[in-house]
């Protein structure tokens, strides 16, 4: 008999099936961990609205209004009717296509709506809101 070297189908198929088992374990996992990082991405900027609100309402005695700050046709961020107030409030728009459309609400509030043309695993997700008090909710996974 000759000595053979190496490994023979039934060990090679033997390894791919557990690889297999391994990758439809962990890329479930890492799925629900990149949606919950998106999340906390728009509770971030969220906050950071907040906040500049409240800066702008110290200043200006008044809350900013009717600003929206989204984007249009999947293109990179547009601060469409509100880049002036953008820059007045200090507010600098993120790098990137956005996952979420940041709304300015009454009161000094804000909230992201989920942009599921960006980025589809995020359907479902409730829209994360910001109060006037600086109380966050919503951002819950389905």
């Amino acid at each position: 008999m000759r000595n053979r070297k190496g490994f023979t189908l039934i060990e090679l198929m033997i390894v791919v099936v557990i690889i297999g088992i391994l990758a439809a374990l962990a890329i479930p996992r890492f799925m629900a961990a990149s949606k919950k990082a998106k999340i906390s991405e728009a509770k971030g900027v969220v906050k950071q609205l907040w906040t500049l609100s409240q800066t702008y309402y110290e200043e200006y005695g008044y809350y900013p209004v009717n600003a929206d700050f989204q984007m249009t046709d999947g293109a990179a961020w547009n601060s469409t009717g509100a880049s002036k107030l953008a820059a007045q409030m200090g507010f600098s728009l993120p790098s990137g296509k956005p996952r979420f459309n940041y709304y300015l609400t009454d009161g000094g509030g804000a909230k992201a709506v989920v942009n599921t043309d960006v980025d589809a695993s995020l359907a479902g997700v409730t829209d994360v809101v910001i109060d006037g008090d600086g109380n966050i909710t919503g951002g819950v996974i389905p």
